[in-house]
């Protein structure tokens, strides 16, 4: 089991390069996998170092990707797995085997589900595209601009539909993302987390897909009722200032200048 130099501190002595794509929309990252990711760098103390990287550059085609000493791995799931069994389990080792199972099902709830309501609201809902869009595609060339954002519009809604979600009707995706919603608002209890008030892996995980759908700028019915719950707005906002209060300042910084 190897040990980090210099725990939880981004610079050059960090051993993991963490690739993703730059930071957007005022959220820690665009991708909610990547922001799960890096979240649970964070809340396990582990040193990294983030590099510009996008899919077409990522082993399996899809971000985040790791490259710990030469060690190139890609899949959020994947990735924690490994961090796990190098630097050990900092952050899961004391739930018991039924709270495991309860944050396996959670995971699977946001990351297999609300995920893919989210994605909806980005890739079918023209509104959310246009946004989108011009944060993805910024700095192209205007010939290309005529047709690589349909095209690449076009492929994600196929993959929607492949994956499930994008077969179903409007009204219906958002039916499944608010059911979502008030599974995971009634599973939040008055402690700072999931399990109790450290953090875990499974927070790392909510925060990524709950996060970037209340804090991203795609409206929906479902951001709306994220919005609206002060119960999960308080559990967001805790895990963004603890553990992304960096950034958050960087951000408004660069605005504001």
């Amino acid at each position: 089991m190897r040990s980090t130099s210099v725990a939880g501190v981004i610079g050059l002595e960090a051993l993991i390069k963490l690739y993703q794509p730059r930071r957007a929309f005022g959220l820690p990252n665009p991708s909610a996998f990547c922001v799960k990711l890096e979240a649970y760098l964070r809340m396990a103390g582990l040193s990294y170092e983030p590099v510009y990287g996008e899919p077409g550059d990522a082993p399996k085609g899809k971000v985040p990707w790791i490259d710990d000493d030469g060690h190139i791995l890609a899949d959020s799931n994947f990735i924690i797995g490994y961090l796990k069994d190098t630097y050990g389990d900092r952050l899961d080792s004391r739930l018991s085997g039924k709270e495991q199972a309860l944050g396996h099902a959670i995971k699977r709830m946001l990351e297999e589900s609300l995920y893919f309501v989210s994605s909806y609201s980005k890739w079918v809902e023209d509104e959310g595209f246009a946004t989108y869009s011009a944060e993805l595609f910024a700095g192209m060339p205007e010939e290309q601009l005529r047709y690589v954002p349909e095209m690449v519009r076009k492929r994600a809604i196929e993959k929607l539909s492949v994956q499930g979600i994008g077969r179903h009707n409007r009204d219906e995706v958002y039916e499944i993302g608010l059911r979502d919603v008030a599974s995971f608002e009634e599973l939040l209890t008055d402690a700072n987390f999931l399990f109790a008030d450290q953090p875990t892996s499974f927070d790392a995980s909510a925060f990524g897909v709950v996060g970037n759908l209340r804090d991203g700028p795609f409206p929906s019915p479902v951001r709306d009722a994220l919005q609206k719950s002060p119960k999960i707005s308080a559990y967001i906002d805790r895990i963004r200032n603890t553990y992304f209060g960096d950034i958050l300042e960087a951000q408004v910084c660069h605005i504001t200048m």
